[in-house]
């Protein structure tokens, strides 16, 4: 969770952004559509997976993200 939690706050420029498993985008200020496009791109880069837009649709929190993560390693 420390490597995504450090993506979500380089991404919202915001160094205070502490998350969770249920965090979802509205919780922190600043997570909109291009931070999610960062955040996803920068996960892609830095684990050598590829999501699709379903894919990342699908995860209604960051719980499901980090699984959805977990399902591609």
């Amino acid at each position: 969770m420390g490597m995504l939690q450090q993506i979500i706050r380089e991404a919202v420029d915001n160094e205070e952004v502490v998350i969770n498993d249920t965090t979802v985008a509205s919780d922190v200020e600043g997570w909109d559509s291009l931070a999610q496009i960062l955040i996803v791109g920068e996960l892609q880069n830095e684990l050598g997976v590829k999501f699709t837009s379903a894919e990342v649709n699908n995860c209604s929190n960051v719980g499901e993200l980090v699984a959805a993560i977990i399902a591609k390693l």
